[in-house]
């Protein structure tokens, strides 16, 4: 363990004995839209998008439409949680020419996939997760840092939208 590619290895494995997470040196990853839009797509069937009061304020300004038109044309109550609609297709309300319309004021559930807990839980699920998404396994890196970042960004996503 002379060279530098022994000592990266090195430093990887103290890292994720450490912390205990596996990807606790890294994840390859890099959003390929407007391109891509399988996470957006129906193509996996019915899902939900949750979202908050200041998250549905921020859609419904961005799109120039009152709270209340917005809430009742384009959100679903799921028991004690709100979600966005979807198209008779499955796709995503907002997924409007292969890209989405409203991008620069998406929910947080958007802006931190792929990190979430059932993808990131074990190196097999991020592989599964890798079948559906060609983001993953870029060659851009992003830190175990940011990993976990993204993570407590969208758990504390779900607990503001009752969705824990």
């Amino acid at each position: 363990m002379t060279d530098g590619k022994g000592k990266a290895e090195a430093e990887a494995l103290l890292r994720r004995k450490r912390t205990g997470k596996w990807y606790a040196d890294g994840l390859n990853f890099r959003c390929q839209a407007p391109e891509c839009s399988a996470c957006c797509s129906g193509q996996r069937g019915e899902g939900y998008v949750w979202l908050n009061a200041d998250e549905m304020e921020a859609i419904a300004k961005f799109k120039g439409i009152e709270f209340d038109t917005f809430t009742r044309k384009y959100i679903r109550q799921v028991e004690y949680a709100f979600s966005l609609i979807e198209k008779p297709n499955k796709d995503c309300v907002f997924l409007e020419n292969g890209g989405c319309s409203i991008y620069e004021v998406r929910p947080t559930q958007c802006r931190t996939y792929p990190y979430w807990p059932s993808i990131i839980r074990a190196p097999e699920t991020w592989a599964k997760e890798a079948e559906q998404c060609p983001g993953i396994g870029d060659d851009t890196h992003v830190p175990g840092e940011e990993v976990e970042t993204q993570l407590e960004l969208e758990l504390e996503g779900r607990r503001r939208n009752g969705v824990e």
